[in-house]
């Protein structure tokens, strides 16, 4: 991963050209918020070019959009699925929650003879609609982010844009969401469904615990019955705790898992955990091979180890930068030093 900072102003003006498209930019569709989104975490998960500009395949930018609106096309609180359009559901709601009824989950929904299609299909509605519209802001354009053509069928981030999500992704991520949950609580549609309850970021944003409790189980057997930090047994209870928190990176995935006690798991928080317990982390998922990747079909978990291990690499290196603190065990923290880089680029 290139660690080359843009220039402190130059990120300024980044930060202010996504604040501008979210100001200033029409939306009749929440199709921004979430092409905004998948370019934020794929500049994460994926490692840039030497000029500092990263290729994204149009296919790989669908199945983003596809994973991102999965959640979403369930029906919320059981009854109606929420508009994500100012006149006629949006048509990529509209695929996936018909790839949902059939398909159950998304792990097999990506193994399905038709996802292909589904993808292609997404590919063309974001074509046809937000790539080329993303960067319009008010009559004019701010080609800030990626020239409007396709390269090799992908679109290529301009040099340093990568990087400016990565820096300033907690800050995007933010911004992105705040304002994707006043789109969809301002149409007249999702108002009588929405109400006044509390639970709509959990639904838009949150994780599928409910999903995740068979995983739970099954990586408490791998663990030995063991708490993964404290390496105690966990006599009764026991959490499924995201390695990287999942405040720093809102997804789940299989090899970023691990089972703690729920005092530990408190404890730890939303720090990233102590040089050792990275070093057992990498050493479990690379020894874990096949058994994890049996384990994750079994529960239906997404599962990426490179991306996993990207993701980890950036978000270490960001609290380095910052001097931050990590977690060692039960009321003690430390700055990060260590062989942390080394752990997860070898």
């Amino acid at each position: 991963m290139n660690d080359n900072l843009p220039d402190p102003a130059a990120r300024l003006r980044f930060l202010g050209n996504v604040q501008r498209v979210l100001d200033e930019g029409s939306f009749v569709s929440s199709y921004k918020f979430a092409l905004l989104t998948a370019l934020a975490d794929l500049s994460v998960e994926q490692a840039t070019s030497t000029d500092g500009t990263l290729a994204i395949p149009l296919s790989t930018l669908a199945e983003r959009f596809i994973e991102l609106y999965w959640r979403q096309a369930a029906p919320f609180r059981g009854g109606d699925i929420l508009m994500q359009n100012t006149g006629r559901q949006a048509a990529v709601v509209k695929a996936v929650a018909n790839f949902r009824e059939q398909a159950g989950n998304l792990v097999a929904a990506r193994r399905a003879s038709r996802w292909h299609a589904l993808v292609e299909r997404v590919g063309s509605v974001l074509l046809e609609m937000p790539l080329w519209k993303l960067q319009t802001v008010g009559q004019s354009k701010v080609i800030f982010l990626y020239d409007e053509v396709l390269v090799d069928d992908a679109i290529v981030l301009k040099p340093g844009v990568a990087q400016s999500f990565r820096d300033l992704y907690a800050v995007i991520e933010a911004l992105v969401q705040m304002a994707w949950l006043r789109f969809i609580q301002r149409l007249p549609k999702n108002q009588k469904i929405v109400g006044q309850g509390t639970d709509l970021v959990e639904f838009l944003f949150g994780a599928d615990r409910s999903a995740l409790a068979a995983l739970g189980e099954r990586l408490r057997a791998l663990h030995g019955g063991e708490c993964f930090y404290c390496r105690g047994a966990v006599r009764t209870g026991g959490e499924l705790d995201h390695f990287v928190p999942w405040v720093r990176y809102p997804r789940d995935l299989g090899h970023n898992f691990v089972f703690a006690h729920g005092s530990c798991n408190r404890d730890k928080s939303d720090l990233l955990a102590d040089v050792p317990h990275l070093a057992r982390w990498v050493e479990r998922n690379e020894r874990g091979g096949r058994v994890l990747s049996e384990l994750f079909d079994a529960t239906h978990v997404l599962y990426d180890l490179v991306t996993t291990t990207r993701v980890a690499d950036w978000c270490y290196g960001l609290v380095e930068r910052s001097q931050g603190q990590v977690w060692v065990e039960k009321g003690k923290t430390r700055a990060l030093d260590g062989p942390w880089r080394e752990l997860l680029r070898a």
